[in-house]
């Protein structure tokens, strides 16, 4: 391995590489420095962190590398966490934790199967390597798979999905024993072999990860296949044994464990007269404490302001607010409420030009006069695809009521998506967003999962959706609006 410090030849270099980090990031804690072998033609690399549980946002720091292939990031790490390295196509997972630092020595012909570690966060990063290879983290959110209960969205990757699709009750559970027995053995392993040389911050975290990652899916299971495979309710007596409370808040299994725990609850309590929002946040205050506590309760208003169910949450919003002492996540809400207002009905659509399937040009305005359902979906999405079949029954009573059904893919490859429109014949405008999430139509729509629609009236102010996504209340909308 090919050690080297800041402090080796080109440390000038270095050094205004770090001058820049700091100078365009908000109080960075922490370093990563690296190494890059046979860098040729693209001379950036990239690091990002999803704070999306803390600001709405994924961080993205960008890093030249400079003439003997090293690159520098000074960041802001508020919470221990994954964060992505990315060069050109190429992906790798690192842990990184406030305070600290880390040295990678990488080859970008082979990338995140060639990192070498070495700093503070050295060894932690080599244990996290090896577990990775037991655990195969997916690193594309276009491969996952969507299951929808009650408020909340599952994501599967495609060989869990496989597995819940394959396994019955029992062989399922000792999958997952199994997998969860071998990760804390390893830990434990590396732990042993490598004395004082794993961080305190990353031992708790990653025996978040495989306790939660455990829990998360296990509950998936049971929600999603309840009925393929018959299950009774006392296989959810796992969860008794599943803590609540874990102060490892950068973990996103745990944080989505916790979402689809109190989502579970509210699915058994259907007799409850609260709204789902408001059960979800009230019975996850009374056991979660502290920051964790705040965490939730901020994550579930924002998801109730991303719904549209403003009226349902504003009053825990203005508590939260005015009693909630950690503002870590002060932004998160402030923005989800801002943002719900941006598309609460009577508010103005933005307007877009896109090219459709005919390569002819598609303006949103040009269509004043008529309801616009506004369809964004992806070939790859199953839910989408099956949204899109459901629809096709819709279309035919209301072509001529004076409603356009525009449909915006946000798939990667175009020759797949002219394919699906011509083999299922889906009707109304097709158009393409070149660029999928990160395209500027899905940015202006906030759009962050699939399948999702909005309703635009004939004056083009966006109006709100029916609170039940069945066709006929649909339909009854649209024929509303048309008629006015």
């Amino acid at each position: 391995m090919e050690h080297f410090t800041i402090f080796t030849k080109k440390i000038i270099g270095l050094f205004s590489l770090l001058l820049c980090a700091f100078f365009l990031q908000a109080q960075p804690n922490t370093l990563v420095v690296g190494k890059i072998k046979n860098a040729k033609l693209i001379k950036e690399i990239e690091l990002s962190m999803n704070t999306l549980y803390l600001n709405n946002g994924i961080d993205v720091y960008k890093s030249r590398i400079i003439d003997d292939n090293t690159f520098a990031f000074a960041i802001e790490v508020k919470e221990p966490q994954f964060a992505i390295l990315k060069y050109a196509r190429n992906k790798g997972v690192i842990f990184l934790q406030p305070n600290d630092t880390l040295y990678i020595d990488c080859d970008a012909n082979n990338f995140q199967y060639s990192f070498e570690f070495s700093g503070r966060l050295g060894s932690s990063n080599s244990c996290l390597a090896e577990y990775l290879q037991l655990n195969p983290r997916e690193m594309s959110v276009f491969n996952m798979t969507q299951y929808r209960q009650k408020l909340y969205w599952y994501q599967n990757s495609p060989k869990m999905d496989k597995a819940m699709l394959e396994m019955n009750q029992p062989t399922f559970e000792n999958h997952m024993k199994s997998r969860k027995e071998k990760s804390l053995d390893h830990l434990e392993k590396y732990d042993t072999t490598h004395p004082g040389k794993l961080t305190e911050e990353f031992k708790e975290f990653l025996k978040t990860e495989i306790q939660y990652d455990f829990a998360y899916h296990r509950l998936m299971y049971g929600n999603v296949f309840k009925n393929r495979y018959s299950l009774q309710d006392s296989y959810f007596d796992f969860l008794e044994e599943v803590p609540l409370q874990n102060e490892q808040i950068g973990n996103e299994w745990y944080r989505e464990f916790l979402v689809a725990y109190f989502d579970y609850k509210n699915l058994k309590s259907e007799s409850d007269e609260r709204t789902p929002f408001i059960f979800q946040y009230e019975e996850g205050s009374k056991v979660l404490d502290g920051k964790t506590r705040a965490f939730f309760q901020s994550e579930i208003i924002a998801r109730a302001f991303r719904a549209k169910e403003m009226e349902v949450i504003i009053n825990k919003y203005q508590d939260y607010l005015r009693y909630q002492d950690y503002g870590n996540f002060d932004i998160k809400v402030v923005e989800s409420y801002e943002k719900a207002i941006k598309f609460a009905g009577g508010t103005q659509a933005p307007d877009f030009v896109l090219k459709d399937s005919s390569n002819i040009e598609i303006a949103l305005k040009n269509y004043r006069g008529k309801v616009i359902y506004l369809n964004f979906w992806a070939t790859w999405c199953r839910p989408c695809m099956d949204k899109m079949e459901r629809i096709k029954v819709l279309q035919p009573e209301l072509g001529n009521e004076d409603v356009v059904f525009i449909n915006v893919s946000l798939d990667r490859k175009e020759e797949v998506w002219k394919e699906t429109l011509e083999k299922r014949q889906f009707k109304g405008i097709h158009i393409l967003a070149s660029g999928e999430l990160n395209s500027e139509i899905a940015k202006a729509y906030e759009i962050k999962v699939l399948p999702r629609y909005f309703i635009i009236n004939k004056v083009g102010d966006f109006v709100k959706n029916p609170k039940s996504n069945k066709l006929e209340e649909v339909k009854n909308t649209l024929l509303d609006l048309a008629k006015r």
